[in-house]
């Protein structure tokens, strides 16, 4: 039982936004409208609107853009061994998330490809420890036999990061209709480090420290349907499936000192199929409005399982689905610029939050509903390059209690907060 603990307290995930292991901001002009599910406008709706590109005049289009994501993540808790609450609070940004995307538009078709991060992007560090760390901390002095007493200069730092290739064809089938298909290979990679030192030794052994460090990596392939229709001059109507993608991460041992990690282990953690479904209306002559609606099937996804001994369920049914609302709108304020507003909301469909909660990681990033708000502007700098620019602002409930079921015997509940701040920056070529 000792083993499988500490096995799941260091088999970390890192996500960044919206659900927890999808990804919806995808493009600058996502983060400046919240919602691209039926827009025509912009090369990156390959990403959201693929049957879409058929609206792009012939020729080539390029969509390339960064985002830069500013995280709080944090959480407390008192053990109640006499050492008083504690606190902790994620340190860092993440700087550089980027996407490409392109088409070649001819007669009736789109040939289009990109490369984004469809999941993960994000980095979770805790240099000072973290609830993770602590209860490994517990479970190491104990198996010390009483050698050593406490633990000093805890740490934890983890990355994911999904990369996704895409290409695929959209063809016009009439005047209104368009479909697409497309595939998409994921490269996936995960990185986890930490430590701590033994000390306080009773019989004057001297300080311990301990590492860990390991990588996993994982290739799938997915496909993904779309469908676009323009109803009239005003009204577009699209939609698209993402099928699962079949993810087995493959562990490569760096570091072991606690002698829990096994090198070629495969560890699988599929990326959920996704449903999306939006609507545009041209409200007026400057006015265009975006509605969007995910939906994403996590308990269809093969997540391994939960290593409690009381709760040895798949970690997906555990999670439930999430689905996400989003609105925008963009004001076309002169010939040059345009203006956007927007925002959103993600709701996740617990089955059994607490248990989730035993894929540890969990407390240092927080998944939960949240919710967001989009603004930014577009700035045509020539008629062959438009420039893209966008902010999103996230926030979680606050002060939400979950318990840490991984820290019995001990009954502690764990205080989460969490906030997300984040730009982005993108240009559009036209040739």
């Amino acid at each position: 039982m000792k083993k499988l603990i500490l096995i799941s307290l260091l088999s970390i995930s890192v996500h960044s936004h919206a659900q927890i292991d999808n990804l919806s901001n995808l493009s600058a002009e996502w983060m400046r409208t919240g919602a691209r599910n039926a827009a025509t406008n912009g090369t990156d709706i390959a990403a959201y609107n693929p049957a879409g590109l058929t609206n792009l005049d012939a020729g080539l289009h390029i969509n390339l853009s960064n985002q830069s994501l500013f995280r709080n993540p944090s959480h407390s808790y008192d053990l109640g061994l006499g050492d008083g609450e504690k606190n902790f609070s994620q340190t860092g940004s993440d700087l550089i998330l980027p996407e490409l995307y392109f088409s070649y538009n001819k007669n009736r078709w789109a040939f289009f490809g990109g490369a984004n991060i469809s999941g993960g992007g994000a980095t979770i560090n805790y240099p000072k420890g973290s609830l993770t760390t602590d209860l490994i901390a517990l479970q190491v002095i104990q198996a010390a036999g009483g050698a050593y007493m406490n633990m000093k200069n805890q740490s934890l730092k983890a990355s994911s990061m999904y990369l996704t290739f895409t290409g695929g064809a959209a063809f016009s089938a009439s005047k209104k209709i368009s479909l697409s298909f497309s595939l998409r290979q994921i490269s996936a990679a995960n990185k986890t480090e930490g430590g701590m030192t033994m000390t306080a030794s009773p019989f004057d052994l001297p300080d311990q420290p301990l590492v860990i460090k390991y990588d996993e990596n994982a290739n799938g392939t997915g496909v993904t349907f779309g469908f676009s229709i323009n109803c009239n001059e005003k009204l577009n109507v699209a939609g698209r499936y993402e099928s699962k993608v079949k993810l087995d991460f493959k562990t490569k041992q760096i570091t072991d000192d606690f002698g829990i990690t096994t090198d070629g282990q495969l560890n699988r953690r599929d990326l959920p199929a996704v449903a999306a479904l939006g609507v545009s209306y041209k409200l007026s002559t400057m006015i265009r409005s975006y509605f969007d609606f995910n939906y994403y099937f996590q308990d269809q996804a093969d997540w391994g399982k939960s290593t409690m001994a009381t709760n040895e369920k798949s970690l997906s049914s555990l999670a439930g689905n999430v689905y996400s609302l989003g609105a925008g709108i963009e004001c076309n304020i002169s010939p040059i610029f345009t203006a956007s507003i927007g925002g959103g909301f993600s709701k996740y469909m617990y089955a059994d939050k607490d248990g989730y909660y035993t894929h540890l990681g969990t407390f240092e990033v927080m998944h939960d509903n949240n919710a967001n708000i989009n603004t930014g502007f577009a700035f045509q700098a020539s008629k062959k390059m438009r420039i893209n620019a966008g902010y999103m602002h996230t926030f979680w409930e606050k002060d939400q209690t979950i318990k840490a079921l991984l820290a019995q015997p001990l009954d502690v509940n764990v205080k989460v907060n969490n906030s997300l701040n984040a730009i982005a920056l993108g240009v559009e070529l036209s040739f």
